[in-house]
């Protein structure tokens, strides 16, 4: 992340709308942000943390409270960042809660914060991200950049008084940190998938075990042994319980057939008494039948003759329907001769009529040239209305254009006198302004001796309070050190003791190797070696203690030096003023600001009146083009006017004086075009008329001849099957046309009466046949006693039932048994597998998790290697900074109890070849470590591919702790980082700082709040 554009408005200290162009410091600068304390400074990072996340760097205030105390009520707090991701650009504005007046009434209300996310994609406005949600615009924020605002402050900012969190963080928190840097969240996600894996093949077997509980309580049984016990008795009582099974079954179905044989005889004496019913009863309907059959039979002698009949009787109903047609056509031939008479009587009349329209044409023609000319008249009317109006504006604005240039004169004439006043005025403004500068630096240098001398008080105070510490330190170690003599002292005479107690008369020491022992050592209280090692372990931490305490006093002693040089020479700098009180000079310079403030006003007002003046000359010569264009435009209009003028009295004179009012001529012309087409219609109706009447009387004559025709062929027709019919009738059974009628039955009652005789006839034949087969079924039979052949039935299949539930609970138990053991099998079988499985994803789950060994987990072990790299580059600036002391390394040794370890830092130091906690390191020390791990961390991040860009970076304050030694080596690596292309702004009050760098942000602090200005030469 690289940002491009800050604008801050009634922010902080700022009361009004200001603005950093970092890309104006050039493409990766080396800035410092100066200014006087509480001018504002850190308020820049602030501003760019709250635009990013809605947090300031410190934390220590909410955004609702950084609204500036000197902005005007109705002016809105808000912040506004520009920012570069890669070849991406991106733009953020965020406005924090705050009080504001209310639009109506009076008091205030509550304005909520709202953010807005933009893409630049090269259009006016951007493309819109997110539109008002302020926790939407700081997930986005995060995803875009991948560090969250946590993160942000210990990676590419090291705000005042925090740069040490990010040196002295436990390895939960770098954990957290380094995982979203590098993008390592992979490995924690394989440790939670093992973890989650083996959890559930461990689950799976805790399953299995149960499973097979279940199996064997389903079972009533306790163990397996007992369901191999039960399958064996079981195998000679389904034996035997089958056997008896089967001869209950034979005996059953002997029964049932035996039941079965009576049903079926005693159904052939039913069908038998059944079928003599039948029998009787057709040969009652016999008599019916005959009368049937003999109605059917004159039915059928009608159906042959019927189409003679029929054929007789459609013709002559033919012929009747031709002679109506005759009589019809006759009297429509009569009326269509007479529509033809008078048709041709009314093309005459209108042939005679028509002989008009010539004429009429004529006349029609004459007044369609009248009407065009007409209408090139009216036009001319327009034009000429329109030449009257354009000569009234062009010289109304020839008017105006020469009252404009009366005024602007005047204005010029006042213009010039002013300026004249003005620069008499201004001639005093640059010794003022000189002045003024003098006196601002004078006053800044006397705020700088007021700060030195509150410095001096508390480096006094540090240096006594340092030295009490030495020589309270001092003592302790004292102590612990005649403590750790005294009892190595004693332990080494315990082991004189130990070896006197080995002596042997006559036997060589194993010391001295002398046979005499006169005097051997004697000791009751025995020191044990590891006494020995706490008591010098004591006194080396009463050491390192006591070295610190002397470092610490040293730095006090130092510190008060430097302080106290700076106060000389910021004396010896002020002279007199130094005795001066700081109330006054300041005022004397406020006094002196508002003068050349007064003089820069009247600066800013005689440019002002200069650019109008020069405005004036502009606008008089653009007057002036404009007076000549007005004064041709007044002669052309003119001229125009006389040409239309013409026009109208020529075409006037045209017109016949009848016809000039508005309408006639258009009257006119509608009444002859009224005439003419009435004309025209007329005769061409008539002559429709007449051909229409010659066709119909044609069509009408044609239809007659064909009806007198045809009716003269049907009479002869109808004659000829009239005496067929008669003839056909004489040789049929009938007497006469009415009985033939009576005979003719419809087919659907023919064809009901052939069925039912049909159907008679088979139904008494089959009776016959099955009565003559029952009856030599049942000869010499005797029908069966039902209730003897049910109990037999009965009492047989009971005893089946019963030896049949008797096989069938013994199967079930041993299917059953036979089940659970096939089950145990299987499940025996696959709770080996899940144990073989767990062998391998278990132990990688543990080893992945961190539940084995140094308790390091995956994603520590890839971090701590990444760590080991940062470290590698974040020593090699430490050690040029800390010329050749100090070198960063990972503290390998496994934290206590459940804490995560593998992270932690550890400082090794040249001077003492000891590693020690970066804790123990002074204010500077810690300020050039930490610097050096953000710098090596930056690196890192860089050189991996697809790892989060920190190409900027922000240091706020610590340079003020470091020597001008330490002070120039800070820099000079900033410079090398700088020149690798990454942007690093450092804020700072330290005078070397502002001596050193040419491109600054300064933030200046004044009565109505602080302003901002970049210098960039």
């Amino acid at each position: 992340m690289k940002p491009l554009l800050l604008s801050i408005q009634a922010f902080g200290p700022f009361a009004g709308n200001e603005s950093v162009d970092f890309t104006a410091l050039g493409r990766n600068p080396l800035f410092l942000i100066n200014g006087a304390t509480g001018a504002g400074k850190s308020t820049i990072l602030d501003a760019i943390c709250f635009a990013l996340y809605g947090q300031t760097t410190g934390a220590e205030r909410e955004a609702s409270q950084m609204r500036c105390d000197y902005a005007a009520p109705a002016l809105l707090s808000e912040v506004s960042l520009e920012f570069g991701l890669g070849d991406k650009y991106y733009r953020i504005r965020r406005v924090p809660q705050q009080e504001k007046p209310k639009t109506r009434g009076e008091g205030t209300t509550i304005h909520a914060p709202e953010a807005q996310l933009w893409e630049l994609d090269g259009t006016d406005e951007g493309k819109l991200l997110v539109p008002k949600k302020v926790g939407e615009a700081t997930a986005m924020v995060q995803d875009l950049i991948g560090l969250d605002v946590e993160q942000f402050r210990q990676v590419m900012v090291l705000p005042q008084g925090k740069f040490r969190e990010l040196l002295l963080a436990d390895s939960t928190d770098r954990q957290k940190i380094f995982s979203q840097l590098f993008q390592a969240s992979i490995y924690k996600r394989i440790e939670e998938r093992l973890k989650y894996k083996a959890s559930g093949i461990k689950q799976a077997v805790d399953d299995h075990q149960n499973q097979i509980r279940g199996i064997l309580q389903a079972a009533e049984v306790n163990t397996e042994q007992e369901v191999v016990d039960s399958l064996q008795t079981l195998v000679l009582d389904l034996k035997a319980t089958k056997a008896a099974r089967d001869k209950a079954d034979k005996e059953k179905r002997a029964a049932e057939l035996h039941q079965e044989q009576a049903v079926q005889l005693n159904k052939r004496f039913e069908d038998l008494a059944q079928k003599q019913t039948q029998l009787t009863a057709l040969q009652e309907r016999e008599p019916e039948i005959k009368i049937q059959r003999q109605s059917l039979e004159q039915s059928l002698d009608a159906r042959n003759i019927q189409p003679v009949y029929q054929i007789a009787q459609t013709e002559a109903a033919a012929q009747t329907r031709l002679q109506v047609d005759q009589a019809t056509s006759s009297v429509q031939l009569s009326d269509a001769e007479k529509a033809l008479l008078n048709a041709e009587k009314a093309l005459t009349l209108a042939k005679t009529n028509a002989k008009a329209l010539n004429a009429l044409n004529k006349e029609k023609l004459e007044l369609d040239q009248l009407q065009a000319q007409s209408e090139q008249l009216t036009q001319a009317w327009v034009s000429l209305e329109r030449a009257n109006s354009a000569l009234v504006v062009s010289a109304e604005q020839l008017a105006s254009l020469k009252k404009n240039q009366a005024d602007l004169d005047k204005e010029q004439q006042s213009c010039d006198s002013t300026i004249k006043a003005l620069q008499k005025a201004l001639a005093a403004l640059p010794e003022q302004q000189i002045a003024l500068s003098k006196l601002a630096a004078q006053l800044e240098r006397r705020e700088e001796l007021d700060a030195v001398h509150q410095q001096e008080v508390g480096g006094i105070e540090a240096e006594a309070a340092a030295k009490r510490h030495y020589a309270s330190t001092e003592q302790v170690f004292e102590k612990a050190a005649e403590k750790a003599t005294k009892t190595e002292m004693s332990w080494h005479a315990g082991q004189a003791a130990l070896l006197a107690r080995e002596l042997k008369d006559a036997e060589p020491c194993s010391v001295c190797g002398s046979a005499d022992h006169p005097a051997p050592a004697k000791n009751t209280d025995l020191v044990e070696k590891a006494a020995v090692d706490i008591a010098r372990d004591a006194e080396s931490d009463a050491r390192q203690a006591m070295e610190q305490a002397k470092q610490s006093e040293d730095k006090a002693t130092n510190t008060l030096v430097s302080i106290r040089k700076e106060s000389q020479r910021l004396t010896s700098k002020l002279g007199q003023l130094a005795e001066q009180p700081l109330q006054k000079v300041a005022e004397t310079c406020r006094n002196e600001q508002l003068a050349v403030e007064k003089l820069l006003a009247k600066q800013e007002q005689q440019q002002q009146l200069a650019d109008r003046t020069e405005a004036i000359k502009a606008e008089l010569q653009t007057i002036k083009t404009d007076s000549d264009k007005a004064s041709l435009q007044v002669d052309q209009d003119k001229e125009q006017q006389v040409k239309v003028s013409t026009m109208v009295e020529q075409l006037l004179s045209v017109i016949p004086e009848g016809l000039r009012e508005t309408g006639a001529l258009t009257e006119k012309i509608g009444h002859v075009d009224a005439q003419i087409s009435q004309l025209t219609k007329a005769l061409e109706a008539a002559e429709k008329d007449q051909v229409d009447a010659r066709s119909a009387s044609d069509k009408v004559s044609s239809h007659h001849k064909a009806v007198e025709k045809q009716l003269l062929d049907q009479t002869e027709k109808a004659s000829v099957t009239a005496e067929a019919w008669k003839d056909a009738l004489n040789k049929s059974p009938f007497a006469s046309d009415q009985h033939f009628q009576q005979a003719i039955l419809p087919e659907d009652e023919q064809e009901a009466l052939k069925v039912t005789l049909q159907q008679w006839q088979s139904d008494l034949d089959a009776v016959n046949g099955v009565l003559k087969q029952l009856q030599q079924d049942v000869a010499d039979k005797v029908a069966p006693d039902f209730e003897v052949v049910e109990l037999d039935l009965t009492e047989t299949t009971k005893a089946f039932q019963k030896s049949d539930e008797s096989w069938r609970t013994l199967e079930a138990r041993n299917k059953q048994l036979k089940d659970i053991q096939k089950k145990l099998d299987e499940a025996h079988k696959k709770n080996a597998a899940l144990e073989a499985e767990y062998q391998v994803i278990g132990t990688l789950s543990e080893v992945a998790n961190g539940q084995t060994g140094n308790k390091i987990s995956l994603q520590r072990f890839v971090l701590s290697v990444l760590l080991d790299d940062v470290l590698i580059q974040a020593s090699q600036r430490l050690t040029l900074m800390s010329k050749g002391r100090y070198q960063l390394v990972r503290k390998e040794d496994r934290a206590k109890g459940n804490k995560a370890s593998g992270l932690e830092l550890e400082v090794e130091d040249g001077y003492t070849g000891k590693t020690r906690s970066v804790a123990t390191l002074s204010g500077g020390e810690s300020f050039l470590a930490a610097l050096s791990l953000a710098l090596g961390l930056s690196d890192v991040v860089q050189s991996y591919a697809g790892g989060i860009k920190l190409d900027t970076l922000f240091i706020d304050e610590g340079f003020g702790s470091l020597d001008p030694e330490s002070l120039d080596l800070a820099v000079r690596t900033l410079i090398d980082l700088q020149a690798s292309g990454r942007m690093i702004g450092i804020i700072s009050h330290v005078s070397e700082l502002k001596e050193q760098m040419a491109l600054r942000v300064d933030v200046v602090s004044g009565r109505a709040g602080s302003s901002i200005a970049t210098v960039a030469s």
